[in-house]
């Protein structure tokens, strides 16, 4: 996403989304997550991460509809669309599918009215575009990108469409670092002394600042293996765009419009890149360890890596902080359907919820 990428890659501006996102999650969101465990029953962990992460985009200046409506649509379009291969035809049959189309519909007409609205205060100079302001930031990315106009009688959907893909996309990223999370947490339960060594850092230094999050090495180093074992996106596709006769590996490509499959999840895997590669090893993420090139790519790499993958890991990072400092989070070992990875054709899907017990943290 050109417009996401031009505005959230760098430094200055995630910390701008920081300094809106930190009072957020410290505040409104702390007290959801209070108010939800008084009740004393077991939570689904998946969705309530999908609210948080939804409820940002309220703080970032992306409301439109409530954080838990955003989560569960969001649900239901990654859990439909990514069916197996073999599962494609009879999908696009179906009732759900026209379901699932009519709901994205709807969604991208309540984006574009919202952007519709936002465009009107900019042009009018009725609001001034504040730092954290993620709609207003993507309507400009793409302003410049694109030649967008903001003249009267110019906001037809087919010119805001690149605007309302954006605001998709960061739609369906929120949803990706939930399943990260969750991952974690699920990976985290066959792995207790890492747990406990990670909730010790994440308890002792409490994050203050943007650069703050410098401290946390060791949740880092968690995310990122994490990121290696279990990565949001299984595959990827690239499509050959020079002439002439290429070579992959043994393979001689003649057509310079190949479609070239390639996953993530396989070079994660890779015993010959990744020392027992099935084992959950944060400390293989010591300072000046190096992958080699292309054997790790939660984020893909080179011209089309997503460069808010800096937006990402401070968001992680965050969430991660105030719910250990605040809470106990423990998986029930019980459940009857316990929860799994799924590498469903393109997606990372969890099978069944994740059932936690939720009790305050007393320092």
């Amino acid at each position: 996403s050109s417009g996401i990428n031009a505005e959230y890659g760098a430094k200055t501006n995630i910390e701008n989304l920081f300094g809106a996102c930190m009072p957020h999650m410290e505040g409104p969101e702390l007290n959801r997550w209070k108010t939800l465990i008084k009740s004393g029953k077991r939570i689904d962990l998946h969705e309530q991460l999908g609210i948080t992460f939804s409820s940002y985009l309220q703080a970032l200046g992306i409301d439109m509809v409530t954080p838990d409506k955003v989560a569960e649509n969001v649900y239901k379009i990654l859990y439909a669309i990514p069916k197996k291969l073999t599962e494609t035809q009879s999908f696009y049959a179906t009732n759900e599918k026209t379901q699932i189309t009519k709901m994205v519909a709807g969604m991208r007409q309540t984006i574009l009215k919202t952007i519709e609205a936002k465009l009107h205060k900019m042009k009018t100079n009725e609001e001034e575009l504040e730092p954290t302001d993620m709609l207003g930031h993507l309507i400009e990315a793409n302003k410049a990108k694109d030649g967008l106009q903001l003249e009267e009688g110019e906001t037809a959907e087919e010119q805001l469409e690149f605007v309302v893909d954006d605001v998709l996309t960061v739609f369906l990223v929120m949803d990706n670092l939930v399943k990260q999370i969750s991952m974690l947490f699920l990976v985290l339960s066959e792995y207790p002394k890492i747990q406990d060594t990670l909730f010790a850092e994440l308890r002792t230094k409490e994050i203050k600042t943007f650069e703050d999050l410098n401290n946390l090495s060791y949740t880092e180093k968690c995310l990122l293996e994490c990121l290696r074992m279990q990565p949001a996106l299984t595959r990827g596709i690239r499509v050959l765009s020079e002439q002439g006769a290429q070579r992959l590996g043994p393979y001689a490509l003649t057509n310079n419009r190949a479609r070239i499959l390639f996953s993530e999840y396989v070079m994660h895997h890779n015993p010959k890149y990744w020392k027992e590669p099935q084992i959950f090893n944060p400390d293989r993420w010591q300072e000046g360890f190096t992958p080699e090139p292309f054997s790790y790519m939660p984020f893909w790499v080179g011209a089309r890596g997503c460069i808010g993958k800096h937006m990402a890991m401070m968001m992680m990072k965050l969430t991660l902080s105030v719910l250990a400092r605040n809470f106990n989070l423990q998986p029930n070992f019980d459940q009857k359907n316990p929860p799994m990875a799924s590498q469903d054709f393109a997606v990372l899907r969890i099978k069944n919820y994740i059932e936690m017990y939720v009790t305050p943290y007393v320092r």
